[in-house]
């Protein structure tokens, strides 16, 4: 039987349509333009094409557009014909010497000749629905094959690996890419990701020591993407999905077949064996991708099915039907694929008797849809009139899915909501009627949902374990319970929770886990109902969840600890952040469980050893990267839990952070200074220091600041070099060792990244070297530096040295350049200048800009870092560093009357508390006018107001005394600002009286 419902009549224009208009008469020009001749009778043949291109399809209407000749070319020579001589240009001779910037152009060129002219056989010639989806399919096995040889290719030139065949890359090349999902099925839609899997066997693989085999196949797989994937002027060939392949949450994206077997018969899921169904190797070296699918058979087509087994399926059942199986059917808005009726359900209606009973029936393992019908008739398991009701549905469908994606390429599969479009839709399709369009849509939908319901009523009453028996809540009625505790979507989160019983996650791998979390469940629920938004944090925890390993231990955790459920799901809502670092993480929990997290993070000492105790076990210098990237994450996550809960204020926050920054600096400087020593020796005498800067400086450091670093050394006078066996001069062993230790704090491993350095702030900033001697930076400050150097040096302060001697040096150092005498009008004039041009060229973005805003936090700084500069010399050393500590300094000293101190220390409160929680919470993100009541709610407890209405009167309240506090102290930004001059930047160099 030909499913393709070839009857149907060729597709017509709307009559005086403006953009079948428009692209007639483009294409008349484009033809006189290039001096194309076209024939009446020829011409007449394509101009009721082009009309319905015009009305119907903007992309298609790009594509002759762009290649006029091409629609002649199809018409001429027939649709079928001209996708024949497309495979030609495909082929590995003539692909083989392409580079790669020709291989991506002529690809994509292909793929606009196959959707062209598959367009036009659908359209114009009633093409019957494999052809058009072989068409598409067989163009996504060719480009991908030619990829994966250019691919190969480029991989043995650089001596990745050897190719065991020049002329023909792929063979035997043990590189697997299994087609999944429709490409596997020669079933691709119009505008289909294509889904693959890419193995490689190591028993055929023929690597070089250059790389390991998992380094040169990722980096392959990369290559063969963006081939296919990246977009260029040309357009994109497919987008492509890799998410199918084992464990792809911690898996890289090439896989070898020993790992990936391994995997499939001891860990792999249900839903995984029914991908698998529809694999096929479709590039690459075939024989393998065969003998990778015999390997992985016992798992894909079991012979007996354990209880566990058949559970997972009904629940897979239970999952589409009453997620798409009990709504209205209708037109405006229908999902023609997971609707209920939908080309999902004929789909899963094959697929679910293929995962039952294709092992002991080998005839039922065809991957293909419409074929599979056909199979169930001849097995008796289907009746052929029911077989056509279904086959007929399908097939009417997938036209109809075509249809929507040739109007933008977009992967669509939704009827539009606006009833004003449906007759548009109805013409595509080829009905003139839309009353007539609306009758045919009705009956295959409802037809589909009747037969798909019969097959679930006649397993349910088969099998007495069904699915009712074991979950309480089917997910219609969990969607109902969830959209009146408040969610948004329902719907998707009831679908969520419903994939973790089926076990979606290798944390449910286990049915211990989950019949634990089927306990903890309705109670975790009702916390992620009373955050600020439920439906996101009810998708961080899914993402949560979905890293996890294992989950009968978090699970037997929460289930213990009920209490947790509440922390976990404001976590979840109000800080992403910390849900980022829970995800990594999950044996954070234990941590609160025990009461460590909660425990105030004050003592240095304390701190150090805690970090001791966690590297005990570290062997080698990696490790240490690693080790220590953990243990601060650990507290960070510790400080955001406590700041988040109210058990610590900003100010003890920013003191705890940065006493854990600190250590980590410490133990790591230690470690590379060891580590470099080891090849370059040490320099007798020399001395290295780390200084911080900015908020680490200040001891004001969020859960999200980058490190303001300065490096510093010293030698003795004749110094030549390093005793070790590689020795290096001074400013090249210095320079070195601070490139090292950048590396050491910044870059991302395993365990992630440990923090942004900045080091802009270093004498001469980049056009300086990264580590100058003491001496220079010493000169540096007193003959060249600027006002706002002068400025950020009243925030810096030691960090770790070397050598004790040479950290002493540096302190000295400080305290002295700080106690410098200054010109007090010229500090004040060139500040209030720079704040003049910050205000013109950097203006607060709204009113929640807490840092920019007139009156905000850098006034407040401003304020605090001039008048100690410009009374610096009568002040005690050491001077201190923190914003809030130089504003009781200068209260203490006579310096800033109470008057004045107390709307600047109640404007830094504010304004610095909410910044903090805001960094845990929002992000740089926050907007007031679209953020939830509980995240205004939680803005306001921490601010110590009544309700958020109270925080923005506060700030409003608190900022005009300070901007004119600024202007009285240090001078009016407005009248100080020079436009197009360095006035707030410029040098000051003072001169010791």
């Amino acid at each position: 039987m030909n499913y393709g419902l070839p009857a149907r009549p060729p597709v017509s224009p709307p009559p005086d349509n403006a953009d079948a208009a428009r692209l007639e008469e483009d294409f008349r020009a484009a033809l006189a333009g290039r001096s194309l001749a076209v024939e009446a009778a020829q011409m007449a043949e394509i101009l009721p094409i082009l009309r319905v291109l015009g009305a119907y399809s903007p992309y298609l209407s790009a594509l002759v557009r762009r290649d006029p000749a091409l629609l002649v070319e199809i018409v001429a020579k027939g649709p079928e014909a001209a996708v024949e001589a497309t495979w030609a240009d495909l082929s590995p001779g003539a692909t083989a010497a392409l580079p790669l910037d020709s291989l991506m152009r002529l690809l994509r060129r292909a793929k606009a000749r196959i959707a062209l002219a598959a367009a036009v056989g659908d359209l114009a010639y009633g093409w019957p629905l494999m052809k058009t989806t072989g068409a598409l399919s067989r163009l996504a096995s060719a480009a991908l094959s030619a990829a994966a040889a250019h691919a190969l290719r480029a991989a043995a030139r650089m001596n990745e690996l050897t190719l065991a065949h020049d002329d023909d890359p792929e063979r035997d090349s043990g590189l697997i890419i299994l087609g999944m999902g429709k490409l596997g099925a020669h079933e691709l839609n119009y505008s289909s990701d294509i889904d693959l899997i890419v193995f490689f066997d190591n028993e055929v693989i023929r690597p070089t020591p250059k790389r390991s085999p998992g380094e040169t196949f990722v980096r392959l797989t990369k290559t063969l993407v963006k081939i296919i994937q990246e977009r260029t002027a040309d357009g994109y060939v497919f987008r492509v999905d890799l998410r199918l392949r084992p464990d792809p949450g911690a898996m890289p994206v090439a896989i070898s077949t020993d790992a990936a077997e391994i995997y499939y018969q001891s860990l792999g899921q249900n839903w995984e064996r029914a991908a698998m169904i529809k694999a096929r190797p479709v590039a690459g070296d075939l024989a393998a991708g065969r003998d990778f699918l015999q390997h992985i058979r016992p798992f894909v087509w079991r012979r007996h099915l354990d209880f566990a087994a058949v559970r997972d399926i009904q629940r897979m059942k239970e999952k589409i039907r009453d997620h798409h199986g009990h709504g209205a059917i209708g037109v405006e808005g229908q999902d023609v694929k997971l609707g209920p009726g939908g080309i999902r359900e004929v789909e899963f209606f094959v697929q679910i008797q293929q995962l039952i009973s294709g092992g002991r029936e080998p005839q039922l393992r065809d991957p293909a849809t419409l074929s599979m019908l056909d199979r169930l008739v001849a097995m008796g398991r289907l009746p052929p009139a029911e077989r056509d009701l279904l086959a007929e549905g399908y097939c009417f469908l997938r036209h109809l899915e075509h249809r929507l994606q040739m109007v933008d390429d977009a992967q669509t599969h939704e009827m539009p909501a606006d009833p004003a479009r449906i007759p548009g839709i109805g013409r595509f399709m080829g009905f003139g009627d839309e009353a007539d369009f609306r009758r045919v849509l009705l009956f295959h939908l409802a037809a589909i949902q009747r037969r798909f319901s019969a097959l679930f009523a006649a397993e349910d009453a088969a099998d007495p374990a069904s699915l009712r028996n074991h979950l309480p809540e089917a997910e219609a009625a969990l969607s109902q319970r969830l959209a009146e505790a408040g969610f948004q979507e329902p719907a998707k989160a009831a679908g969520l929770v419903i994939g973790w019983r089926v076990g979606r996650y290798r944390c449910f791998r286990h049915e211990r886990a989950r019949a634990l979390v089927e306990g903890i469940a309705p109670v975790l629920l009702q916390a992620f109902a009373r955050t600020a938004e439920p439906d996101v944090a009810l998708l961080r925890f899914d993402q949560f969840l979905s890293r996890l390993p294992a989950g009968v231990q978090l699970f037997s955790l929460l289930d213990a600890n009920r209490a947790l459920l509440d922390l976990l799901a404001e976590i979840m809502g109000a800080a992403p952040l910390l849900a980022e670092l829970l995800a990594r993480r999950p044996g954070l929990l234990d941590a609160v469980v025990g009461g460590e997290a909660l425990r105030p993070l004050s003592e240095a000492e304390a701190l150090r050893a805690d970090m001791e105790t966690a590297l005990c076990d570290v062997t080698d210098y990696q490790d240490l990267l690693d080790a220590v990237r953990r243990w601060t994450a650990d507290k960070r996550f510790a400080v955001g839990i406590q700041l988040l809960r109210g058990l610590i204020g900003h100010e003890a926050a920013g003191q705890a952070l940065t006493l854990v920054a600190e250590a980590g600096i410490e133990r790591l400087t230690a470690a590379v200074a060891g580590q470099f020593a080891e090849a370059h020796g040490d320099i007798p005498g020399g001395g290295f220091a780390v200084l911080g800067f900015g908020k680490l400086g200040g001891r004001e450091l969020t859960v999200t600041s980058d490190l303001d670093l300065v490096f510093v050394f010293s030698v003795p006078d004749g110094t030549i070099g390093s005793d070790g066996g590689k020795p290096l001069t001074p400013g090249l062993y210095y320079t070195r060792l601070g490139q090292r230790l950048i590396s050491a704090l910044s870059a991302l491993t395993a365990e992630g990244s440990l923090y942004e350095v900045d080091m802009a702030l270093r004498p001469a900033g980049s056009k300086a070297p990264l580590v100058p001697t003491l001496k220079g930076f010493d000169d540096y400050y007193r003959g060249e530096a600027w006002t706002w150097e002068h400025l950020a040096l009243t925030r810096a302060r030691l960090v770790v040295s070397t050598s004790e001697m040479f950290g002493a040096a540096v302190t000295r150092t400080l305290d002295t350049l700080k106690h410098l005498k200054r010109d007090p009008a010229r500090v004040f004039g060139d500040i209030a200048a720079m704040r003049g041009r910050m205000d013109k060229d950097r203006p607060a973005r709204s009113r929640w800009d807490l840092k920019l805003c007139p009156g905000g936090l850098v006034d407040i700084e401003f304020i605090a870092q001039a008048l100690l500069l410009a009374a610096a010399p009568g002040l005690p050393a050491p001077l201190p560093t923190g914003t809030g500590a130089m504003l009781d300094l200068l209260g203490a000293q006579g310096l800033l009357p109470a008057a004045d101190a107390l709307p600047l220390r109640r404007g830094l409160g504010l304004a610095a508390g909410l910044a903090a929680m805001l960094r845990l919470t929002a992000g740089d993100g926050f907007d007031p006018e679209h953020a939830p009541a509980p995240l205004k709610a939680l803005l306001a407890r921490h601010a110590g107001v009544a309700d958020f209405a109270a925080v923005e009167a506060a700030l409003d309240a608190a900022r005009p005394p300070v901007r004119a506090l600024f202007g009285r102290l240090i001078g009016d930004p407005a009248e100080a600002y020079v436009p197009n001059s360095a006035a707030g930047t410029g040098g000051l160099a003072p001169l010791e009286e």
